[in-house]
């Protein structure tokens, strides 16, 4: 998935539900790498411990399909202990959750976290 597919899809409604500014910071990136920088500097210097936070209060509320994509987008932001958290140490073990645009977006986060 393009990263301007990944953007303008799913991810921005979680990242909407997150908070404005972490909307921003998906609305403003480039590329994925431009992303992980962008929340990764929210959550380390602007406000320490914002993302992490929020992924929290999220994780508990949203449906299953959210909480897969979350998920990964945690693993892409690398806040991989927040995603495994989420889900109760079971991170990666119920990934087929999620359909459609929201399994490629969260395939996307998988292919460009990095590692």
């Amino acid at each position: 998935m393009k990263f301007d597919e990944f953007q303008s899809g799913p991810p921005l409604s979680i990242m909407a539900a997150l908070g404005p500014r972490f909307r921003g910071a998906l609305e403003a990136a480039t590329s994925y790498a431009g992303f992980r920088k962008a929340i990764v500097d929210l959550n380390d210097n602007q406000d320490r411990g914002c993302f992490i936070d929020a992924a929290r209060r999220y994780g508990g509320v949203c449906s299953a399909g959210e909480r897969e994509l979350l998920k990964g987008i945690c693993l892409l932001c690398d806040f991989a202990q927040v995603a495994d958290e989420i889900s109760a140490g079971e991170a990666y073990v119920n990934m087929t959750r999620c359909g459609g645009d929201f399994r490629r977006a969260f395939a996307a986060c998988i292919l460009h976290a990095g590692y």
